[in-house]
């Protein structure tokens, strides 16, 4: 044991301000001696229980009605606290209060998150063309690797998608490859009916544009991105652009990787007018209590 034995055996001197008789004093001192070595071993089990005994011991012994009061106040704050008598002091007990403090709860073991639903190509095909205006064929993923809406202006890019030749969707596919390779991170977070709802809300206070990056660099308007997280599908999202020229790529983890929903970006777009992908998750948050999965 870590405590002073020498030390805390004389611990009763404090007591010797009342004022009982000489004889009363030699009475206690005897049956102190006697029963410390019994004290001390009780300590010393204590303490292997996880007990403060040398903490304890350096307040030295007290009158039983006091260590109760302090035991109370101990136990109050989640201590375990024993009393070890030690000796008669007039008519009350001399105890020792030794205690231990309270256990650390135990951190629960983290549940594991379920595996995500996949989601099919086809299941964004249809969902795409549920929201935009398309005149393409379906069959073009396969074919040309991109099928946009009829303004040109979003599209689903296969980005594996290496035909040959040059043109216009030959070339979104290996920006899309960029883009996710090498190109820069703008944004995660989790598409889900609430906040889309909060992109509507914003939509209906008559704001403009949302960027997914903070500085605002990547503006699509507030409706075209609504509704390219519809055609998305929940589950959580990731964005990236190629360069600061963009589209923007968004991918949704539950998806095949190589399939992405793109969008350009709207070099009209007014900064002051321009929201925050984290500002729309606020809104959701204070207005439809989204919450993420974990």
């Amino acid at each position: 044991m870590g405590y002073n034995r020498v030390k805390a055996k004389t611990v009763y001197k404090p007591m010797h301000s009342m004022t009982l008789s000489p004889a009363v004093h030699e009475v206690f001192r005897r049956e102190w001696e006697a029963n410390f070595d019994t004290a001390m071993e009780k300590a010393r089990q204590l303490e292997k229980q996880g007990f403060l005994v040398v903490e304890s011991l350096q307040k030295g012994a007290l009158m039983e009605s006091k260590a109760k009061r302090l035991s109370e106040q101990l136990e109050k704050q989640g201590f375990t606290v024993e009393l070890i008598p030690i000796a008669k002091w007039g008519k009350e007990q001399a105890v020792f209060l030794i205690y231990k403090p309270p256990e650390k709860p135990v951190e629960p073991k983290p549940t594991p998150s379920k595996p995500l639903k996949p989601l099919t190509t086809q299941r964004i095909i249809q969902n795409f063309y549920k929201t935009f205006k398309v005149d393409d064929d379906p069959s073009m993923l396969g074919t040309e690797g991109v099928i946009m809406d009829v303004q040109h202006m979003v599209g689903i890019v296969d980005i594996a998608f290496t035909g040959s030749g040059t043109t216009d969707r030959v070339m979104v596919c290996k920006r899309g490859r960029q883009a996710k390779q090498s190109g820069l991170k703008l944004a995660e977070f989790y598409n889900n009916a609430k906040l889309r709802a909060a992109l509507l809300h914003l939509e209906r206070l008559k704001h403009k544009w949302v960027s997914p990056d903070s500085r605002k660099d990547f503006p699509i308007q507030i409706t075209m991105l609504r509704k390219v997280l519809r055609a998305l599908d929940d589950g959580p999202i990731t964005a990236y652009a190629p360069d600061q020229d963009g589209p923007v790529f968004f991918f949704n983890e539950r998806a095949p990787s190589n399939i992405s929903v793109a969008c350009v970006k709207d070099y009209n777009a007014q900064s002051q007018d321009t929201d925050t992908m984290d500002y729309v998750i606020d809104i959701a948050k204070s207005v439809y209590d989204y919450k993420p999965p974990q």
